[in-house]
């Protein structure tokens, strides 16, 4: 059983880690070109997801009901269910394209600092052209992760990650004859990578042996019965994502109206905090694809061994990260140090290093929350999922605007983010004891 978790997982999480690492370098490298750009990618980078999670919350649910359909032997309706979270991705690009002209305007009703406005909205409209890559990309590995191909998943992200740190590294600073571009040029090396990531599982999805197999190039058509059924579970799913993300949007943006230091050692903490938590979303990836399986070919208690292997494992690798936060602080800190250091980049480290005290404390619950949601949505449960966040993050975010304290709102804000995480976790344990997800489906299992 724990070899069955580990199969799936594994790859999964070097593949999530892989953009989490992604993610830290290109942050990183805009902080050795200019601190004032790390910051505005923190704000832009959680508005831009913010912006595609509703959508790609609803695709990403093709890997949990593609790995019923496998559970329950009707691999030929994978293509054509498949096909679906593509039309659903090109349909929605539209709008996106058009955000991306508003940003601007955007950031500047949020009231961030007028220094960074110009840096934000130019990462942002760059950001918005990769926006439908990235919804392809991850409709288009649903199909991989709800087959049990997880390998495919990371070799993938392993090249396209490198692909990306590449461009950063020539688009940022520059190389022979190429000029600096800084955050114009972070933005484009991630559009980029996206694109070719979409580009390689559309390669691989095309070969005859998969393509006859699964019926994808025979599938492609409009199934509104199956939009329908995508939209129906994969609603809530993104719902939730908007939620939570909208919830840690508006924490990053109002601490970014304290000014570029606390939005700066915000941004040095929670990269940190991507680094470790990212890959755990490879796990709760995998608690969905297993018990979206179990469930329909080998009946809950199944399902619910394999759910608790995958707890331990995500447990066991918070564990490690809760004492690099605690013991090395310091050396994690180190990777932020300037030849030149400024005065401002010293006084965002030392804040950044109490930061990481928060981290520490709410980690552990993070993975918890992470893979039981992961396992209530591979059973179909992705409405009470929406409910809870809903319920959590819109209470959070009204306790800590209401008692915003007038002195040291940045340490506030990190105790509602803390309490927040906390309290998703208690609520999800509680929903999945309950057992209610036991006698749930997402697919006809009569045809």
């Amino acid at each position: 059983m724990l070899s069955e978790v580990l199969r799936i997982a594994l790859p999964l999480v070097v593949s999530t880690g892989t953009f989490s690492i992604v993610l830290f370098m290109d942050r990183t490298m805009l902080l050795w070109h200019d601190g004032a750009s790390m910051s505005a990618s923190m704000a832009d980078g959680t508005l831009f997801w913010v912006c595609l999670c509703l959508p790609m919350g609803i695709v990403s649910m093709t890997g949990a009901i593609i790995s019923q359909y496998v559970g329950a032997g009707q691999e030929q309706q994978v293509g054509r269910f498949l096909w679906q979270a593509v039309w659903l991705s090109l349909i929605v690009t539209p709008f996106y394209l058009i955000l991306g002209s508003f940003a601007e305007p955007l950031f500047s009703l949020s009231g961030q600092a007028s220094e960074l406005i110009p840096l934000q909205s130019s990462y942002f409209r760059i950001l918005m052209l990769g926006s439908t890559g990235m919804l392809i990309e991850s409709a288009l590995s649903g199909f991989f992760s709800g087959t049990e191909r997880t390998r495919v998943i990371m070799w993938v992200s392993l090249f396209s990650g490198l692909v990306n740190l590449i461009l950063d590294s020539a688009l940022i600073f520059g190389v022979g004859p190429l000029p600096s571009f800084g955050i114009q040029g972070a933005a484009v090396a991630s559009v980029l990578s996206l694109w070719f990531k979409a580009i390689c599982y559309i390669a691989l999805l095309t070969r005859k042996s998969t393509s006859e197999r699964y019926h994808i190039l025979s599938g492609c058509i409009f199934d509104r019965r199956l939009i329908r059924r995508l939209l129906y579970f994969g609603f809530p799913a993104g719902l939730m994502h908007l939620v939570e993300s909208g919830g840690f949007t508006a924490m990053m943006l109002r601490i970014g109206t304290f000014g570029d230091i606390p939005l700066r050692s915000t941004t040095m903490a929670i990269n940190f905090n991507m680094v470790a938590f990212i890959p755990l979303v490879g796990i709760s990836i995998a608690a969905s694809v297993l018990v979206g399986r179990h469930l329909i070919a080998s009946g809950a208690a199944a399902a619910t061994q394999r759910v608790m292997v995958a707890i331990a494992i995500g447990v066991t690798y918070s564990l490690l990260w809760i004492i690099a936060y605690l013991v090395f602080p310091d050396t994690l800190l180190n990777f932020y140090q300037l030849k030149s250091p400024d005065a401002g980049s010293i006084e965002a480290s030392i804040i950044a290093r109490t930061l990481l005290q928060f981290v520490s404390l709410y980690i552990l619950f993070d993975a918890i929350q992470l893979i039981l949601a992961g396992a209530l949505r591979g059973a179909g449960d992705t409405w009470f999922v929406l409910l809870a966040g809903l319920i959590t993050s819109g209470t959070a975010i009204t306790i800590g605007f209401i008692f915003e304290p007038a002195t040291n709102p940045l340490y506030w804000w990190w105790n509602v983010l803390s309490g927040w995480i906390i309290t998703l976790a208690v609520v999800m344990t509680l929903r999945f004891l309950q057992g209610r997800w036991k006698s749930m489906k997402m697919i006809d299992t009569a045809n």
